[in-house]
């Protein structure tokens, strides 16, 4: 009869004699049964001398009472060599995502000194490098703990963690404004860890920052999703925001009369002209023009710690009376004592027959248009810009392709000059120092100190040109009772008109009258003919004559009133023929070849230099003499 037999164990090693398993397993044969005193005394018969791992020893005989597999488990381990290390510091995650308060989100490796390693088997394996590992002092920079338990960094804060040599911190990625109305963040949809970030998340945080106000949490939803659609963090965000105070109004002057718009106005296509501003108002006496109003208290706000902030209130506002105001015994409305224009210069409300404009017109300004009196410029007037008065307009500068138009007279202490266009146009005098390239229309007289160059000229009364140069050169010069400078025209020759023309106000409306004569009587003889009243009967059939007829005395009454148009046209001509031979053009000094003289219908074109002269129509002659 055979010896009983214990279960037998049979082992495996891997080729680099780091690993030792069961590849075998036999049954006991009335012996002693499989368990893991018996597997570890097999394994030390068999001459390993490093220690079996208890827990894959369990495994084994638990899968062999299964009949499972048992080849994969590593029963006995060898020691593996220690290559030395420096210490170190390693991220826990990703970390340009965000941190929350309690992450541990990197860890301190300490150095590691160089060990043998050893097989299975008993042979030495030796480390490949050979130095004295260093060690690394960590410093705690903002918002970091460390956890001694699991040689860790933990954050304080929700930020961003940054590792910078030695140094390891975290940013907070929010921002308390200055006033605590508001915080600001950076929003990432997911952590370090790649956990998502909710809202619920944010909303903690926030309350942990001391923010007792509502928060919006549908709003850091939205933006959440944003970040992840966007794949990329948003940037500050306004995660909560308490409410700013309002400051009272300050006192201020409501006008009761239309003003300028200061903006510009806007016309029908929706444009906005910044030049035009509207007009001036114009007030009448007992007028009330304007009501000061007193400040008001402004009304309180919230920051985000539910602390109310005061607001200022507003400043007063204290306004003078200026000429011709006076002040309501409410102490607040403000009335005009005289017709005239409403100015607010600084704090003192006036009414003034005279607007004066301290600085240029141009866009600080806009056009200056006013409905009553007079305005005085102490700059110029820029191009592009227009100026309008009922009465007077004095320029301390010059006009520069502008349009200025005077109910009376306009003075400019400098020149008028137009490259660009524009217009100066008066019923009464215009008086400047020189005019170049200038369109010029006065009721009365034109008064230029020095030269007017190419310029267009049209004066009611007379050309005066003899305080200064007085000199003409080119361009037209037409007034309608002479003129008197010092030279006309230049040695180049260059071509210069100067007339005199008398208009009469009703020429027009009868010229205009005779026109429609005429043209009512030649529409009859298109249908009619031009033949003699008789002649025309004679081929009339019977049974029309009597309508014809009348037309016909139709046609007769309108030549009879053409014909009187034409008379009285014809006297009013002989009339200004007569008050032509009256009137003067004098020139002290010189006439250049190029002038033409006009006078009414009759002209002269001047061939050589003449000295000075005085220039008359002889009405007897019908011709201009120089004399």
């Amino acid at each position: 009869m055979a010896e009983p037999r214990d279960a037998q164990f049979r082992f495996a090693m891997s080729e680099d004699g780091m690993k030792l398993g069961v590849s075998r397993y036999s049954p006991p044969q009335g012996g002693e049964g499989p368990s893991v005193a018996l597997l570890k005394r097999q394994v030390a018969k068999a001459g390993v001398g490093l220690p079996v791992d208890e827990e894959a020893a369990r495994e084994i005989i638990s899968a062999i009472q299964r009949d499972e597999e048992i080849r994969r488990v590593v029963l006995v381990r060898g020691i593996e060599v220690q290559e030395p290390s420096h210490a170190s510091l390693v991220a826990l995650g990703n970390l340009e995502y965000p941190v929350f308060p309690g992450d541990r989100f990197a860890r301190k490796h300490p150095p590691q000194h160089a060990r043998d390693g050893e097989t299975i088997d008993g042979r030495i394996i030796h480390p490949k490098k050979h130095f004295e590992p260093e060690d690394i002092e960590v410093t705690l920079g903002d918002n970091v703990g460390f956890d001694p338990l699991t040689n860790s960094y933990v954050s304080r804060a929700w930020g961003m963690a940054r590792l910078k040599e030695t140094t390891i911190s975290v940013d907070p990625v929010t921002h308390i404004s200055e006033d605590s109305v508001l915080i600001k963040a950076t929003l990432h949809h997911r952590d370090f860890r790649g956990q998502p970030v909710t809202a619920a998340r944010l909303e903690k945080e926030l309350r942990d920052l001391g923010v007792v106000i509502d928060i919006d949490v549908a709003r850091l939803e939205a933006l959440l999703k944003q970040a992840q659609s966007l794949g990329r963090p948003l940037t500050d965000q306004t995660v909560v925001m308490g409410k700013l105070p309002a400051p009272g109004h300050d006192g201020w002057l409501e006008p009761l009369v239309s003003t300028r718009e200061l903006a510009g106005t806007e016309d029908e296509a929706g444009r906005l002209n910044f030049r035009d501003r509207g007009t001036y108002p114009h007030v009448e006496p007992g007028q009330a023009i304007a009501r000061l109003h007193h400040p008001t208290s402004g009304k309180g706000g919230i920051d985000i710690y539910g602390k109310t902030i005061p607001a200022s209130s507003g400043r007063d506002l204290t306004v003078r009376r200026g000429e011709n105001v006076e002040v309501l015994l409410d102490e607040i409305t403000f009335t005009s004592t005289a017709k005239g224009v409403m100015v607010m210069e600084g704090t003192t409300l006036s009414v003034t027959d005279c607007l004066i404009i301290n600085d240029n017109v141009d866009l600080a300004t806009g056009n200056v248009t006013l409905e009553h009196g007079s305005v005085k410029i102490l700059g110029s007037i820029h191009a592009g810009f227009s100026v309008a008065a009922p009465k007077h307009i004095i320029v301390a500068g010059s006009v520069e392709s502008a349009t200025v138009h005077a109910g009376g007279n306009i003075e400019v202490t400098g020149g008028i000059l137009m490259p660009d266009g524009g217009s100066v146009r008066a019923e009464g005098t215009i008086s400047a120092a020189y005019a170049t390239n200038a369109r010029i229309s006065a009721g009365g007289d034109v008064i230029i100190t020095n030269d007017i160059t190419n310029s267009e000229i049209r004066a009611e009364g007379r050309l005066i040109g003899t305080r200064g140069k007085g000199h003409v050169q080119g361009g037209n010069i037409v007034t309608g009772k002479g003129m008197e400078v010092n030279e006309l025209g230049s040695e180049l020759g260059v071509r210069t008109t100067v007339a005199v023309q008398i208009g009469h106000d009703g020429d027009e409306t009868l010229r205009a009258e005779r026109k429609k004569l005429k043209d009512s009587i030649g529409k009859i003889n298109d249908i009619l003919g031009h033949d003699p009243a008789r002649v025309i009967l004679a081929r009339t059939k019977p049974e029309k004559r009597a309508a014809v007829a009348e037309i016909l005395r139709h046609r007769i009454a309108l030549i009879k009133q053409r014909k009187a148009v034409s008379e009285e046209l014809t006297q009013n001509a002989l009339a200004r023929q007569e008050e032509l031979a009256g009137i003067r053009i004098r020139v002290h000094r010189l006439i250049h070849p190029g002038v033409v003289i006009i006078f009414g219908n009759k002209s002269v074109a001047v061939s050589k230099r003449t000295e000075g002269s005085t220039i008359s129509l002889d009405a007897r002659a019908g011709e201009i003499v120089f004399s």
